[in-house]
């Protein structure tokens, strides 16, 4: 039985003087690590009980991971926060978890009622003398496999937000499986380009603590900021969205930097487009292009194919990748029957890393994981060599820069509009974010709602990268079919006229 105090004991006994995170000025070695997340440890047991959440809403930093080890490691759950949600969303998921403590970096005004929410509340200001100088010498104890680890909240506001549980087994394999795909080295340095309160910012945290690799982390993605690093500290291995391919390509281009050093660039969340993947190969020589699927429900890694920078003329280039050591993949039709190759039908993955369900949410997560295999909503194909090909979402979520925007969330905060009648939203091609979110509003008789009134409504109730980027307003009723259903399908048909992939 592992936990996730095995790959910090590990990292203690075997690499306690190499360096462990470089944060700015800030660097520590992983005895450091481990001696500060012992104090993460003694406090929240000193805190809180047995099984209870931790929240953390703060921007990627030293003490950011500090909390995402520590917490699990005394027999709690960490809750890491999207910043950049709107305070009712932020609200509705402190009220879902129920957290004992918040740690914040955000002032107390911007706070606002949300420190309401909360029996504690610990600013960044004060961590330090929050932690104390008492040390947790029993990492672990009392911790079982199946124990979960961390929420991690996936999708929005009220009923659309789901709270995803991942146990220590969970992240201990995906860690496992991880190294085994991309097999980092103790001369490795991995520079975190995601938000840490999202998959793609915390699946590096436990390879890295058991092969001896550093971690780099920066305070949010800014593509100069990126290249300077990696120059710097001689990254070796990054993982972004297509969009942070393209700004860093077009960056290195500007202005080069010595980016020799970066062996490995996986990219995911959606397929990239081959003229940013050859951007990328011009202003990145020699550098191996990855291409992954994930979700966090898996805690977050799926699928894998190397050396797509070799694959550009192939049509293995729109190959999200094939199953991760240890996972296996199948493509279902509705009637739970595995498809021939080249057959769309709905992408359904199994393994332990697979998630142990939707935090007080039984009728999702019974939806979700049936028969051993997670359901991901996701439609695909598999070819002869059983590459994934992704070419719809069956549940209508958009993905722009990484983020994942449901559909029905920003549709309920224009239906609060009084002059809206009827709306949908949906996902058009973007050369930047992969997919931007696009909406149509037919109005009340006798309104007369302005796109931009709408856009203003929208960032009231909505994280900014949730608003649409464009708000068409319409005289005609929407598409439906005979039962009554909005036909997204012909709204977006246009926009996505001469691709194979209603994805993007």
């Amino acid at each position: 039985m592992l936990t996730l105090a095995d790959p910090l004991l590990h990292a203690a006994e075997c690499s306690a003087d190499a360096p462990a995170v470089v944060d700015g000025d800030a660097r520590l070695t992983f005895g450091d690590l481990v001696a500060r997340c012992r104090r993460v440890a003694a406090a929240v047991r000193r805190d809180t009980a047995v099984g209870d959440r931790v929240a953390l809403l703060a921007t990627n930093g030293q003490r950011p991971l500090e909390l995402i080890l520590g917490v699990p490691v005394a027999g709690r759950v960490v809750v890491p926060l999207n910043g950049r949600l709107a305070l009712p969303e932020l609200a509705y998921q402190l009220r879902d978890a129920e957290p004992r403590v918040l740690v914040t970096d955000w002032a107390a005004e911007r706070l606002g009622e949300l420190s309401r929410l909360v029996p504690q509340v610990v600013p960044i200001a004060a961590y330090e003398s929050w932690l104390g100088d008492e040390v947790d010498g029993r990492l672990g104890e009392g911790v079982g496999e199946d124990d979960v680890a961390g929420l991690f909240y996936t999708g929005g506001t009220t009923g659309a937000a789901k709270g995803v549980m991942l146990t220590h087994r969970n992240k201990i394999a995906d860690a496992f499986h991880v190294q085994a795909s991309l097999r980092l080295e103790p001369e490795d340095a991995w520079i975190v380009l995601g938000p840490m309160y999202h998959a793609s910012g915390t699946w590096q945290v436990e390879p890295c603590l058991w092969a001896g690799a550093r971690q780099v982390l920066i305070p949010a993605y800014e593509p100069g900021l990126v290249l300077d690093r990696i120059q710097e500290e001689r990254v070796t291995i990054a993982f972004g969205v297509p969009a942070m391919l393209d700004t860093l390509a077009r960056e290195q281009a500007r202005a080069p930097r010595d980016v020799s050093s970066l062996r490995l660039m996986g990219y995911g969340a959606a397929p990239a487009p081959t003229p940013i993947l050859r951007r990328f190969e011009e202003g990145f020589p020699g550098c191996n292009l990855v291409s992954m699927y994930g979700a966090t429900e898996l805690a977050p890694l799926g699928t894998v194919l190397h050396h797509m920078e070799r694959r550009l003329d192939s049509p293995k280039v729109r190959s999200a990748g094939q199953p991760a050591a240890g996972v296996r993949l199948r493509i279902l039709d509705r009637e739970a029957r595995e498809v021939a190759p080249g057959a769309v039908g709905e992408v359904c993955l199994r393994g332990p890393n697979v998630m142990k369900g939707y935090w007080r949410k039984p009728h999702e997560t019974a939806a979700a994981l049936r028969d051993g295999w997670y359901h991901s909503g996701d439609l695909g194909y598999v070819d002869e060599d059983h590459c994934l090909y992704l070419v719809d979402r069956a549940k209508d979520m958009i993905i722009s820069g990484g983020e994942n925007v449901y559909s029905t969330e920003v549709e309920e905060t224009l239906s609060r509009h009084p002059d809206v009648l009827e709306c949908a939203v949906f996902g058009v091609p973007d050369e930047r974010w992969g997919e931007a979110v696009r909406a149509v509003v037919v109005l009340r008789a006798g309104a007369a709602a302005t796109p931009e009134a709408l856009e203003r409504h929208c960032r009231g109730g909505l994280g900014g990268y949730k608003v649409p980027k464009q708000i068409d307003v319409s005289t005609d009723p929407l598409p439906r079919s005979a039962a009554g259903k909005i036909l997204k399908r012909e709204l977006r048909a246009p926009f996505w006229a001469g691709r194979d992939q209603q994805i993007s």
